[in-house]
């Protein structure tokens, strides 16, 4: 049996119409895809149509979100460029006719059969790659504009992790040598509010999140401006202190210590909870000076810092209604300073945080310029701001000469300054008619309900905002731009997906899932493939005390 013949008897028609439609070369395509739709088949189609229409196989960019993908991607378009070469006219029609619903032509026969030559030729190959692998090609090419050595290396994640652990191992440890400088006292401040694991998960955090740390430090000047402003914006003074905010605790003007006693007295003649009242007051004035807000507060809050809804209870309230009013004024004043006491601790775990950091990062930088290196993050950054440079005209020129076509696999996990790119490069397919009279497009493929990479910047939104952002383009411009969906799922049995869209099935289940507030819709390709569905108890996180 015939590959064509076989391959037709198990895609349904209009699944085959939209493979049609969204690999035609003709238009830019935006596809919404569930998961074993065939997303990644459809790109290999569309790169091998566009090859077929005479397209060089260098004006082509495909963008993948890993190395994996890439291969897989490469090996498909290549398999099946192989498997041409050796078909007979009739078999090859067919298969042309298969994929695109065109009846081929001797000439498009011939090219046909020519494609997996011109493909294995075209210097440097297929340009089947990651973003951070086409980043560093760009550099490479323009390594002056982009202000980078010209002979850069990559610091791949491994190597960028284990340079990171040992930089941040050598600034704690000149920290712990030198406790009167700044980085010694952000130390001793951090210690001693969290666990060391904790402290340096939070140290790794901010590592991770260096563009907002950077950019928070920079926008005041210096770590003591952002910390300044800080204090404004958590409503404390420059000279506040946690000591500070407990000595107004326990010296207050409406319930100061001196009479703490005599309430005791007048409490143990009460019920069981006036009582227990009284024992935390005669521990908090019993208690040294630095402990003694901690019981204190306990008169007037619980344990979760909540207040108290019952100070006294009501037959002793109606006894003394004087130490009533107080103890209820107090406890207003005492839930002010919490406040107060935990703005300040927010800000000096925060300024401990920041001057460790920046340390870390200020350190990790110069290395890498030591080296000649740069991490995929740098790749982003400086291939986004060579797009982006006023002066960037000459690459803009180079590049309109060079890439026609933009085909972007699983786009959901494109972060926004990965967007960013794909859009500073395809411009000029949108303005006017560029360096060459050719038509040029995009093609985008992803799931927003499959994004799992947040924690390295993916925000799934951004497949629906780029969608509408490229459509106005197009229609700006006057070119073919289809939106399309595809549902049908090769991978999985009818029970699998009608379980799936039952549990996608309710508002509150579905909301939020993708920029479309619409219920999932699977459909199964293997309509009678056997399946079974178990449904396993929850495996809840192990809590983690948040700072």
């Amino acid at each position: 049996m015939r590959t064509a013949e076989r391959i037709g008897r198990v895609i349904p028609g209009d699944l085959r119409r939209l493979q049609i439609q969204a690999s035609d070369p003709a238009a830019s395509a935006w596809v919404a895809a569930n998961a074993g739709s065939g997303k990644t088949h459809v790109l290999a189609l569309r790169v091998i149509r566009l090859l077929l229409d005479g397209v060089d196989p260098a004006k082509i960019l495909c963008i993948t979100f890993t190395k994996a993908a890439a291969a897989n991607m490469a090996n498909r378009v290549f398999d099946e460029l192989r498997r041409w070469t050796a078909l007979d006219d009739i078999e090859l029609d067919a298969t042309i006719k298969q994929i695109s619903g065109i009846e081929p032509d001797a000439a498009r026969r011939t090219l046909a059969r020519r494609l997996f030559a011109m493909a294995l030729e075209t210097p440097g190959g297929l340009k089947v790659q990651t973003i951070h692998a086409f980043c560093t090609r760009l550099l490479h090419h323009f390594p002056f504009e982009a202000n980078v050595a010209a002979r850069f290396s990559v610091l791949d994640e491994a190597a960028q992790a284990q340079l990171l652990n040992e930089i941040s191992l050598g600034v704690l440890l000149d920290a712990a040598l030198a406790p009167e400088e700044a980085l010694g006292r952000a130390l001793a401040s951090a210690i001693a509010g969290t666990s060391d694991q904790t402290f340096k998960d939070v140290i790794g955090e901010a590592i991770r999140k260096r563009d907002a740390v950077r950019a928070w430090v920079d926008h005041g000047g210096s770590i003591e401006a952002a910390i300044a402003a800080l204090c404004g914006t958590l409503g404390v003074g420059g000279d506040d202190t946690i000591e500070r905010v407990e000595s107004e605790m326990t010296d207050g003007p409406i319930f100061p210590a001196s009479q703490w006693a005599a309430a005791a007295k007048t409490l143990e003649r009460g019920g069981k909870s006036d009582q227990e009242q009284a024992r935390r007051l005669l521990a908090a004035s019993a208690a040294s000076a630095p402990q003694r807000a901690g019981f204190y507060q306990q008169v007037f809050v619980t344990g979760k810092l909540e207040p108290r809804q019952q100070i006294l209870t009501r037959s002793t309230e109606l006894a003394n209604p004087e130490l009533a009013e107080r103890l209820c004024r107090e406890r207003e004043r005492m839930l002010g300073l919490i406040e107060r006491r935990k703005a300040v601790a927010c800000r000096d775990r925060t300024a401990a945080l920041i001057t460790i950091a920046d340390a870390v990062l200020s350190r990790y930088q110069a290395m890498k310029d030591r080296r000649g290196q740069l991490d995929y993050d740098d790749l982003i950054d400086k291939a986004l701001a060579l797009l982006g440079a006023q002066g960037a005209a000459w690459v803009h020129y180079k590049l309109d000469q060079g890439i026609d076509h933009v085909l972007i696999d699983e786009a959901q996990d494109t972060s926004p300054k990965q967007w960013e790119i794909i859009a500073r490069l395809t411009a000029e397919f949108f303005a006017g008619s560029g360096a060459r009279f050719i038509r040029r497009t995009i093609f985008a493929v992803g799931d927003e309900k499959q994004s799992i990479f947040s924690f390295q910047g993916a925000a799934p939104h951004y497949f629906a905002e780029m969608k509408r952002r490229f459509e106005t383009a197009h229609l700006g411009a006057g070119l073919a731009f289809v939106e399309l969906k595809f549902s049908h799922s090769f991978r999985s049995a009818p029970i699998v997906l009608r379980s799936v869209d039952s549990v996608f099935g309710r508002p509150q289940a579905y909301d939020g899932l993708t920029a479309d507030p619409v219920k999932t819709v699977h459909q199964a390709v293997r309509a009678t493939a056997p399946g079974l569905v178990e449904v396993w108890p929850l495996i809840e996180a192990d809590k983690k005390r948040e700072l």
